[in-house]
């Protein structure tokens, strides 16, 4: 079953301003912060969402923009050209990359760049584009790679207060909007080598050239690095940056060139052991889902409970015990609300489904889910959302995936399977049945005050 609104974009746009038509060369002024409701989603499919006034941008597969309006929840390809098969680069609604932001009228994207100039192809590495609003007029904003070699990180920057935050091959970078890295670009955290930027570094001892996550809240810009402890273990580590000693520093000269100064980047977290806790799926290794807002980490732990940590302090609290509503569980933030999804662990005692005991894939991998439970981010339960409906309505439906919560809404995908043909009902032999499946990926909202669950849009594929 497929159900998608057929509406233009220009018609879901027409409320929008349109970016006006200068050039994007130099320093770009932007007052945008950090979107910190829209950096929830963990599934692969639909990880780059960023939100307007009137409505949501959102990446499908990593390369298909969309537009969901706000009010109506109505949604269409970012493409408005009549003859367009939206199969190719042509296509204004093709934007692949990674990351979103709108910031003063255009949306702006990340993307590796190879160009075929003089007869050969030219790599210029990862770079931040910028579009309009209708997809159309793109540029080339900045560069996020000193040399396109291949060695950047390729850890997802962050746009917050004009800044672009970056990693690159370990150290840690912000640069103003649209400006020259080279001659821009502020090295943070890490050590360069002298004339070199962006070699691979160590902190105390340990390689750091992968598992970022860039985040901001406030004055303050923070990383979470998965680091390796003495005795051969990992945790992930929260760092802050503090933007306004930053600025205070660069008016004060003495205190920008003094060696001597308290680092602008500091250790504030650490993922807790289980005597400060108890047990969870990672347990002294990573929080499942966590949120930095006003001075606190909050965290939900799969299989254990749901907690805050004061950052200034040190000191824990339990919000929520969790995990007699469901053991296990997915989770999404906002400034709001921490919305738990019941998933459970994947059957692996299905046929076909083998993974070595002990390698990197012998995890516990969570499916299903057909009820959130949505929380004050103090903890208090404020309601349960049954998702029955789609299970009802499509067959086959094997996994639901949070995306973001916004506006009185949880953003949800849901995951069908059906088999097509050949002996449908060998489900387990379908292939050499002379079947084939189909695959359903509904996006689907439900609303948090009313109950009501309802689908936006149907991607199939066979």
């Amino acid at each position: 079953m497929r159900k998608f609104i057929k509406m233009t974009v220009a018609a879901l746009l027409s409320a929008l301003t349109v970016a006006s038509a200068s050039s994007c060369s130099g320093i770009i002024e932007s007052t945008v912060e950090f979107q910190r409701d829209m950096h929830q989603s963990d599934y692969y499919r639909l990880d780059n969402v960023c939100e307007t006034d009137d409505g949501y941008y959102i990446l499908y597969g990593g390369h298909e923009a969309y537009f969901i309006e706000k009010e109506t929840h109505r949604i269409a390809l970012l493409c408005t050209k009549p003859e367009c098969a939206h199969n190719d680069d042509t296509c204004n609604a093709n934007i692949s990359g990674g990351v979103l932001w709108e910031s003063d009228g255009r949306l702006y994207y990340t993307n590796s760049t190879l160009l075929e100039e003089h007869g050969k192809l030219v790599d210029h590495g990862e770079r931040i584009y910028s579009t309009a609003l209708d997809g159309t007029d793109r540029r080339v904003v900045q560069d996020l790679e000193f040399e396109p070699s291949g060695s950047s990180t390729h850890v997802y920057p962050i746009l917050h207060r004009g800044y672009v935050y970056f990693f690159y091959s370990g150290v840690f970078y912000r640069s103003p909007l649209g400006g020259k890295i080279k001659k821009r670009a502020e090295a943070l955290w890490g050590e360069e080598i002298e004339g070199q930027k962006g070699s691979l570094q160590v902190y105390d001892s340990i390689p750091v050239g992968h598992n970022f996550t860039l985040w901001a809240d406030g004055d303050f810009v923070y990383f979470m690095a998965n680091v390796m402890q003495p005795d051969g273990t990992y945790k992930d580590t929260l760092f802050a940056f503090d933007t306004v000693k930053a600025e205070e520093n660069k008016k004060d000269k003495k205190k920008d060139d003094d060696e001597t100064a308290e680092p602008l980047v500091k250790q504030v977290w650490e993922t807790p052991d289980a005597d400060v806790v108890g047990e969870w799926t990672e347990t002294g290794v990573s929080v499942t889902k966590w949120y930095v807002h006003d001075g606190y980490i909050y965290f939900y732990l799969s299989g254990g409970d749901y907690w805050r940590c004061e950052l200034a302090s040190g000191e824990y609290e339990k919000l929520a015990d969790t995990h007699e509503v469901t053991p296990y569980g997915k989770a999404i933030f906002t400034d709001e609300y921490m919305c738990l999804l019941n998933s459970v662990p994947e059957d692996r005692s299905l046929p076909g489904f083998v993974i070595a005991e002990g390698s990197r894939y012998d995890y516990l991998h969570l499916v299903g889910g057909d009820t959130f439970y949505v929380y004050g981010l103090d903890g208090e339960l404020l309601c349960e959302l049954s998702l029955s409906t789609i299970y009802e309505q499509f067959d086959g439906v094997v996994n639901v995936e949070p995306i973001f919560c916004s506006d009185g809404g949880i953003y949800f995908v849901a995951e069908a399977e059906t088999v097509i043909g050949g002996s449908e009902t060998d489900q387990d032999n379908w292939f050499l049945a002379g079947g084939k499946k189909k695959y359903d990926y509904i996006l689907c909202r439900a609303d948090i005050e009313t109950g009501e669950v309802e689908v936006i849009i149907d991607w199939e594929r066979t």
